[in-house]
């Protein structure tokens, strides 16, 4: 099993994450006939005009296959005509943690977070052991939806964590009962994060 994250930066004009969204959401039925969506996002900080969108499949050729064959569908709405729209874009290719539980439809949250740390890439697989063993405690506030290492991108070191919230407020509660990331002893290189909101299609919620 892989993960696809696309991250998008998209031009204010025209229309902006709005009108990416209109058009994404308008043709999402067909791009569903051929794989499932893990989740849509738009931030609320960090670098704004970004949508974050990701793709579970079986494997590369799942992958190759799947897109492949959305973009030959009959109905010539896929791909839904958004390209003018990016500023950017970058794509990566994840692998779930070990304990990672499947991407499923849920609502769970009205508020996001992608956060991540990069680690030595040789490195990763030591770090990754200290989220395992503070997962369980981590799920008694609330749960972790995706925990993963970068496969194919940019950071190899890397370790991404997609956590959900009831609200602000209750973001604020989870940060004060448990501090995040865990402590490793793998030194940290480097942290980042973003606030997001799900599109309206998304299937997290």
């Amino acid at each position: 099993m892989l993960h696809e994250m696309r991250t998008y930066t998209i031009r204010i004009e025209p229309g902006g994450v709005r009108e990416l969204e209109r058009r994404f959401g308008n043709a999402i039925d067909i791009r569903l006939k051929y794989s499932r969506l893990g989740g849509f996002f738009h931030t609320l900080s960090g670098e704004m005009s970004q949508v974050v969108h990701i793709w579970p499949y079986e494997n590369l050729k799942d992958r190759a296959e799947s897109r492949a064959a959305a973009n030959r569908d009959d109905s010539n709405r896929w791909p839904p005509g958004i390209g003018e729209l990016f500023e950017k874009q970058e794509v990566e290719i994840l692998t779930p943690a070990p304990f990672m539980r499947p991407l499923e439809p849920q609502k769970i949250g009205r508020l996001w977070e992608l956060s991540w740390v990069e680690y030595p890439p040789n490195s990763v697989d030591q770090a990754l052991s200290a989220y395992e063993k503070a997962m369980p405690d981590r799920d008694k506030q609330y749960p972790v939806i995706g925990c993963w290492t970068v496969d194919i991108g940019a950071d190899l070191g890397r370790i991404y964590t997609l956590m959900p919230y009831r609200d602000w407020e209750h973001r604020n509660e989870v940060r004060e009962a448990q501090s995040w990331p865990p402590q490793s002893d793998v030194p940290a290189l480097a942290t980042g994060s973003k606030l997001l909101e799900p599109s309206w299609f998304s299937t997290l919620q």
